[in-house]
C-alpha cells in the first residue's frame, strides 16, 4: 500500500499532477470559502454546498501536504465530490443542474489526469449512475427532492458558479494538454537519444567483430606458416584441424560484421560460407557438391559457435574419411524449425563409412559436447548411400 501511494517528485509528470492538485484545490478553497461566507451573510441556501465544498478542498489539501501524495488526495476528492453530487441532485434548482453537470465533467478530467483511465471511468460511471437513479426515483415518486427557493442572489450565484467552473475547466484542459505535449517531446527526445546510442554501439560492435576476425585470421596465417615446418603427417593433420576450427570462428565474426543485425545470423548463409571454406581448405583434389537449405533465419550468436564447430568436424570428417578414395562427393544439410521452437538439423554425405581406429576422438567429443551445450540430441545412421547425422536442438534460438 505504501508503494502504491508513493509519489515520485523527481518525475516531471508526477510533479505536474502534484501541482495541478495543489493549485486547483487551493483556488477552490479560497473561492468557495469566500462565496460560502457571503451566502451565509445573505442567509442563502447555497451556503451549505459552498461551505461543504470548501471543507472538502481543505481536507484534500491537508492530505496532499501531509503525505506529499497527489494520488491519495485524488482518491479522497473523488469519494467526497461523489457525495456532493448526491446532495446537489437532491435539490431542485430553477436553473436546472447545468452547473452540477459541468462540475462532474471537471472532476472527471481531474480524476482521469491524476488517477488514470481506470479510476476516471469508474468515477464518471458512478456519477452518471447517481444522476440517473435520483431522477428515476424522483419521477416515480419514491423520493422527494428539495425545491431551492429562487432569489435575485441565486441568479448571481449561478453566474459566479459558471465562471468558477469555467476557470477550473480551462485550467485542467491547459495543464492536461501541456503535460501531454511535454510527454510527447520527452518521448521523441528519448527515442532520438536511444537511436543515437544504438548507432554508436552498433558501430563499436561491428568494429570489435571486424578486429576479432582479423586477429583470428592472423592466427590462422601464422599457424599455416608453422605448418610448413612440420614433417610428421599426424602432427600436420592435427595442426590443420586446429587451423580450421579457428577459421570457423573467424567466419562467425566476419558474418556478424557484414550483417545488419548484430544479434542474429541467418543459419543457411553462415553454413554455406563455412562449408565452402572447409572444402577449399581440405578438398585439394576433390570436387564436392553442396546442398544447404534452412528455414531458420535467426540464430543467436551464443548458439552459432557450437554449431560452427559441430559442422567443422562433420565436414572435415566427410572430406578426409568419407571421400578419401574418391574425386567427387556430395554434402547435404537441412535445418527445419517447428512451431515449438525445436530445430532439426540433418547432415548427409554420400561417402563411404569407415569405422574409426579409436572409439573416441577429439572430433567426436567436440560434437557430443557442443550438442549437449545446445540441449540437443544426435543420431548417426550409416546406409549404402552414405552417412547421416540427425540433430534435434532445443536451444538453438
Amino acid at each position: 500500500m505504501i508503494k502504491f501511494f508513493q509519489s515520485n517528485k523527481e518525475n516531471p509528470i508526477h510533479q505536474a499532477k502534484f501541482d495541478v492538485t495543489r493549485n486547483m484545490f487551493t483556488f477552490l478553497t479560497i473561492v468557495l470559502s469566500s462565496l460560502g461566507i457571503v451566502n451565509f451573510i445573505q442567509d442563502d441556501i447555497n451556503m451549505y454546498p459552498l461551505l461543504a465544498g470548501a471543507a472538502i478542498c481543505i481536507i484534500v489539501l491537508f492530505l496532499l501536504f501531509q503525505f506529499k501524495n497527489y494520488r491519495l488526495a485524488g482518491f479522497v476528492a473523488m469519494v467526497m465530490v461523489t457525495v456532493m453530487t448526491v446532495y446537489n441532485m437532491m435539490v431542485i434548482s430553477n436553473f436546472g443542474h447545468f452547473v452540477d453537470f459541468f462540475w462532474i465533467i471537471c472532476m472527471a478530467i481531474f480524476i482521469f489526469f491524476i488517477l488514470g483511465r481506470y479510476w476516471g471511468i469508474i468515477n464518471l460511471f458512478v456519477n452518471i449512475a447517481i444522476i440517473v437513479v435520483i431522477l428515476h426515483l424522483d419521477r416515480t415518486g419514491e423520493i422527494v427532492r428539495i425545491q431551492k427557493e429562487f432569489t435575485e442572489f441565486s441568479e448571481i450565484n449561478f453566474v459566479v458558479n459558471i465562471g468558477i467552473s469555467g476557470i477550473v475547466f480551462s485550467y485542467l484542459v491547459i495543464k492536461v494538454l501541456g503535460t501531454l505535449r511535454f510527454t510527447e517531446i520527452n518521448y521523441v527526445e528519448t527515442n532520438l537519444e536511444l537511436s543515437k546510442s544504438n548507432e554508436e554501439k552498433t558501430v563499436m560492435l561491428k568494429e570489435i567483430h571486424h578486429r576479432v576476425k582479423n586477429n583470428l585470421q592472423v592466427i590462422t596465417s601464422m599457424l599455416r606458416l608453422q605448418l610448413h615446418d612440420i614433417e610428421d603427417e599426424a602432427t600436420k593433420h592435427h595442426f590443420t584441424d586446429s587451423i580450421n576450427r579457428v577459421s570457423a570462428m573467424a567466419t562467425i565474426h566476419e558474418k556478424m560484421y557484414a550483417t545488419e543485425s548484430l544479434t542474429e545470423i541467418d543459419l543457411e548463409s553462415y553454413l554455406d560460407a563455412l562449408v565452402s571454406d572447409l572444402i577449399s581448405s581440405y578438398a585439394v583434389n576433390l570436387k564436392v557438391e553442396t546442398s544447404i537449405h534452412s528455414n531458420v533465419k535467426r540464430i543467436e550468436p551464443k548458439s552459432i559457435v557450437p554449431i560452427a564447430l559441430i559442422f567443422n568436424e562433420l565436414v572435415s570428417n566427410s572430406i578426409e574419411h568419407g571421400f578419401s578414395d574418391r574425386v567427387t562427393g556430395k554434402i547435404e544439410i537441412q535445418a527445419q524449425q517447428d512451431d515449438k521452437g525445436a530445430t532439426t538439423v540433418i547432415y548427409r554425405d554420400n561417402g563411404e563409412w569407415k569405422a574409426p581406429k579409436r572409439e573416441t576422438s577429439l572430433g567426436v567429443e567436440l560434437v557430443q559436447s557442443f550438442t549437449e551445450q545446445l540441449d540437443g540430441t544426435c543420431e548417426r545412421n550409416h546406409t549404402p548411400a552414405g552417412t547421416e547425422y540427425i540433430f534435434v536442438f532445443q536451444k538453438l534460438l
